[in-house]
């Protein structure tokens, strides 16, 4: 059950990784088309997270118990964690 929580922590936070892209790659587009590539990202970051929770709870191989909230846990504070970021990135603009 520790495995599980500590996959699903790492996995969740794993969805800031899709927001570091995309303020480094995605950088000339940010000043173009902000909305654009904001919902790209957060749509990623929701396919992402949806396609683990989908798997855990049809496989049997994981505790979907431990899993999933450990998931979601990871996943909010990768969004917290994006929140700051995103702010310091457009006041340095």
């Amino acid at each position: 059950m520790t495995g599980e929580i500590v996959v699903g922590l790492t996995c969740g936070a794993a969805s800031a990784a899709v927001s570091e892209a995309i303020l480094r790659l995605g950088e000339p587009m940010l000043r173009r088309s902000l909305f654009k590539v904001l919902a790209a990202g957060t749509a990623l970051r929701t396919l992402w997270v949806l396609a683990l929770t989908a798997w855990a709870l049809s496989s049997g191989s994981a505790d979907a118990r431990a899993f999933v909230p450990a998931l979601m846990a990871g996943y909010f504070a990768a969004q917290i964690f994006e929140g700051f970021r995103y702010t310091r990135y457009f006041e340095q603009c």
